[in-house]
């Protein structure tokens, strides 16, 4: 796993190809104690939708918000009945908790019609495009 100033935007490479985010209208910034889940971002004619994928978890753990152009998801579970350090795990390769990832969008979004679901333990963001900056090209004549 790769860490450093790619994270926050950086040029690091993988693979020969830039990171994801450098070309897509928004960046990713993370914060929190735990593991950050993984993000997909897919771009379609309309819209942007974003996959948070964030097991064991219930609609009711996320908090989305949005201030000025940047949209944080913070998630912090409700702890379960019995305390886990009381558990004797043999083997703990995933362990369940909180999180923030904040990202910041661009103006292509219409940030007044985002709307988020949740199942299966993917969080879905459906961030649309502005219908009115559909780019227009026409062949220009020289004069």
């Amino acid at each position: 796993m790769c860490r450093g100033s790619h994270a926050h935007g950086g040029h690091h490479r993988h693979g020969g190809y830039g990171h994801p985010f450098a070309r897509h209208p928004f960046a990713s910034h993370f914060a929190g104690a735990f593991t950050q889940p993984p993000v997909n971002v897919q771009e379609l004619d309309d819209r942007f939708e974003l996959f948070l994928f964030a097991p064991s978890l219930s609609r009711e753990d996320f908090k989305l918000k949005l201030v000025d152009k940047t949209l944080t998801i913070t998630a912090q579970p409700v702890p379960a009945p019995e305390s886990d350090e009381a558990r004797q795990w043999v083997r703990r390769e995933y362990k369940p908790g909180g999180f923030e990832r904040s990202f910041s969008l661009s103006d292509k979004i219409n940030a007044d019609d985002i709307q988020a679901t949740y199942r299966e333990g993917v969080l879905i963001i459906t961030l649309p495009k502005h219908t009115d900056q559909v780019t227009r090209r026409r062949d220009l004549d020289l004069v």
